[in-house]
């Protein structure tokens, strides 16, 4: 069958039937990593498949999964595209009230879920989810003593049950058939439901491939959640297609760790796992003796091809690769535009990334860099087949075989965001080189216009402050008003460091945080961070905030974007007092 006429579900199975001996999943357990070969993740997928049919389950049926990246997700989200459901994916670090708006907004029948963790959020709300029958579980420890008002059931008793039945659907899976409603992160309200099918999965990963090769003898490292969109088609539909190696990592905090047990050849990723790459390598590399820092610094200074700068990749940078395996050979950063300042830096020591751009309505690829063939600072050229065009207000259009149908239960979303030439509205604003190299200025609605009339995109200027390692995260208003301001959240690390070089005695966070030298160091590191932007960019105004911007309080989405109107509000006085 040809692969853009497949389903999911059967181009990994054809897959499977070319490499049935070869690991396609590993997780960790018990302190090692085990792997699931393609033959049986064919068997468990027709066995979980065959349990959904028995528990009422049909073609068009939406099955929730709420889960942390593992084995028994992949199994589940190909089980149910198998008989012609819908899966509905959910990020593990989504309030219940988020949780329950996706579910009964959806209409879920039935939810897959992890663990005691997960299965609180939602027993908070389940007695108002009419839709949702049935709660399939991985791990419980105390199944029958749970509360709840909907049957509990075992995902392992199921494979079991699917196993003796061998059922399966009577209906016909089309390629173009909804396979998916992914629910955006929810930027500026209630998240919407971007409906997918299996083609626009299929032709966005076959159009990436294109320009990003990859063959059966890589191996991934996952760690971005399986729930966003990026990871479901670059770091899972692509390489299982293709008989790659997937490796789960334990968390992002393992990832070190992990890095150095798998030796993956590919990993997908975003900006602020290469941020704290970057603070780690310079923290660590504080440690060491003084020679050591300056080896360090002169191989960075070395222009690429001449003797000097492969003696200095010899003495510094080949043990910063070997730390992260020693095999990786590409990685990919979407999610957020990667600062130019640790581009560069990961570009000199050896550590390809390849910047991208998309969005949940694009399945989600909608450019990327090519390897010899890339633009710092760009997202690179958009892929075959698809078509970019710059609207008069900046906006970039997209259309192609990627661009998603409709929003879920939202006709009037649906019309906003396509125009009568079939061009998704993405919001973002941008331009295109003379290279067709797309780069992207900001979000449209996140333009701040000042009482004098000027624009500006915050997120360029967030990027700066960000890079500056006394600051952990920044979000910059100023919206109607003369001039810009910063909440500005300091790195804890370097700002503790600081005080015990300056002798600085506090007796708490708060009292630090308005301490006339601290003040002062965060108004010089805004100035210089700032310096080579126009006047009316610079921040003039800023109060240092405790508190991480975090997923717990709604405040970031699940890729870590800002949601600027829940900070804004969370900060109200405070910003009124600033300005």
């Amino acid at each position: 069958m040809n692969f853009m006429q497949n389903t999911i579900p059967k181009a990994i199975i054809e897959a499977a039937e070319r490499h049935p001996h070869k690991k396609a999943l590993m997780y960790k357990k018990g302190g090692s990593y085990i792997g699931i070969s393609f033959r049986e993740l064919k068997k468990r997928i027709e066995y979980f498949s065959s349990a959904l049919i028995a528990l009422g389950a049909e073609k068009g049926d939406r099955v929730a999964i709420l889960s942390e990246n593992r084995p028994e997700w992949v199994i589940a989200d190909l089980a149910i595209m198998n008989l012609g459901a819908i899966v509905v994916p959910i990020h593990t670090t989504l309030s219940p009230k988020i949780i329950k708006h996706i579910l009964a907004d959806s209409g879920s029948r039935v939810l897959v879920v992890s663990n005691e963790q997960q299965l609180n959020k939602v027993l908070l709300v389940e007695k108002e989810l009419v839709d949702l029958k049935k709660i399939v579980y991985f791990d419980l420890d105390n199944p029958d003593e749970i509360e709840c008002s909907k049957p509990l059931i075992n995902f392992d008793e199921e494979l079991v049950r699917g196993k003796k039945f061998s059922l399966k659907s009577k209906q016909v899976v089309d390629h173009n058939d909804i396979c998916s409603i992914v629910y955006t992160s929810g930027t500026t309200g209630l998240p919407k439901g971007v409906t997918l099918t299996h083609y626009n999965f299929l032709f966005d990963a076959r159009a990436a491939m294109d320009y990003v090769p990859i063959t059966h003898k890589d191996v991934f490292l996952s760690f971005l959640p399986l729930s966003h969109v990026l990871e479901r088609t670059a770091g899972y539909y692509a390489p299982l297609s293709r008989g790659c190696t997937i490796a789960y990592a334990e968390n992002t905090a393992a990832l070190p760790k992990n890095l150095k047990e798998i030796k993956p050849t590919i990993m997908i990723s975003v900006p602020r796992i290469f941020e704290k790459m970057f603070d780690s390598i310079w923290e660590k590399l504080k440690k060491k003796r003084p020679y050591a820092r300056k080896i360090f610094s002169w191989a960075l200074n070395q222009e690429r091809g001449g003797w000097q700068f492969y003696l200095g990749d010899f003495l510094a940078f080949r043990q910063i690769r070997k730390k992260m395996g020693g095999r990786l050979r590409l990685t990919i950063s979407g999610g957020a535009s990667l600062s130019e300042k640790l581009a560069r830096f990961y570009d000199k020591i050896g550590i390809l990334i390849l910047e991208g751009y998309g969005l949940t309505e694009t399945a989600p690829v909608v450019s990327v860099n090519k390897e010899g063939k890339k633009k710092i600072r760009s997202a690179g050229i958009p892929l075959m087949g698809v078509e970019v065009k710059i609207a008069d207000d900046k906006e970039i259009l997209i259309k192609g075989p990627n661009v998603m149908q409709n929003y879920w239960n939202n006709n009037e979303a649906t019309k906003q965001a396509i125009d009568e030439q079939g061009f998704f509205k993405t919001g973002d604003l941008g331009f295109i080189d003379n290279e067709y190299f797309l780069f992207i200025i900001g979000r449209k609605k996140e333009m701040i216009v000042t009482s004098g009339g000027r624009n500006i995109w915050p997120e360029v200027i967030e990027n700066n402050l960000n890079a500056d390692r006394f600051m952990m995260q920044s979000m910059v208003l100023g919206h109607n008003r003369k001039c810009l301001g910063a909440l500005i959240v300091p790195d804890m690390q370097e700002l503790e460091e600081y005080t015990k070089q300056q002798n600085i005695n506090y007796h708490s966070l708060e009292e630090l945080l308005e301490q006339p030298q601290v003040l002062q160091l965060y108004r010089e590191r805004l100035d210089k961070a700032t310096a080579e932007l126009a006047d009316y960019e610079k921040i003039y105004k800023f109060i240092l905030i405790a508190d991480e911007f975090s997923q717990k309080k709604d405040e970031l989405t699940p890729t870590l974007k800002l949601r600027r109107h829940v900070i804004e509000g969370h900060y109200k006085e405070e910003i009124e007092r600033m300005f």
